[in-house]
């Protein structure tokens, strides 16, 4: 099964860009998935691993368990391909928990960036309220960290200046997702 991952700073556009792949996909056809991470383990209070070894020994996080239990149903329905959003700060790890509830799961990382005052005009647009100027903060935080890292084996998409529907049409072409005319669509 393959996996698109999208991940990045908080604000960049995940989301975003997951649901403008999703309508494209739909448009063309294209059988396909869409879980945001975040979803996963909103929960109060939040299991503790004891509970969790309940459910499924040797698991320390809900959002593995919810993944494979949604995952599964998707495939009966006979899906092969998910896209799913998420931070991912810590992209080893990520990958270990996602791959414990999808083993067969080929990912792809897609990583979204883009040039900080993008970002902060970003989050303006959605953050209101005393946590604002916080998540900010986070966001370049994780944005930095994130610039700093190798991006060896990930696909690198910077976003400033581009709409959705462009950043979606160019994840699907490199992807081989989106096919043109019947024929797979090249890397470019």
């Amino acid at each position: 099964m393959q996996l698109l991952l999208i991940t990045g700073p908080a604000g960049v556009g995940k989301s975003t860009l997951s649901w403008e792949m999703s309508a494209q996909l739909a448009a063309a056809q294209v059988a396909h998935a869409v879980i945001e991470t975040d979803e996963l383990d909103r929960v109060f209070p939040r299991p503790n691993t004891s509970e969790l070894d309940r459910i499924q020994p040797g698991t320390i996080d809900v959002s593995s368990i919810n993944l494979a239990a949604i995952w599964s149903t998707y495939q009966a329905l006979g899906h092969t391909r998910l896209i799913m959003s998420g931070v991912m700060m810590h992209l080893n790890f990520d990958k270990r928990w996602i791959l414990s509830a999808i083993p067969e799961a080929r990912i792809t990382v897609v990583r979204m960036l883009a040039a900080e005052p993008t970002l902060l005009a970003r989050l303006a647009q959605r953050e209101f309220g005393s946590g604002a100027d916080e998540q900010a903060q986070r966001s370049l935080r994780q944005a930095r960290r994130m610039a700093s890292e190798d991006a060896e084996g990930m696909i690198v998409l910077p976003t400033d200046g581009k709409r959705p529907a462009e950043l979606a049409e160019i994840i699907l072409r490199k992807t081989g997702w989106l096919n043109i005319g019947g024929q797979p669509a090249g890397p470019g």
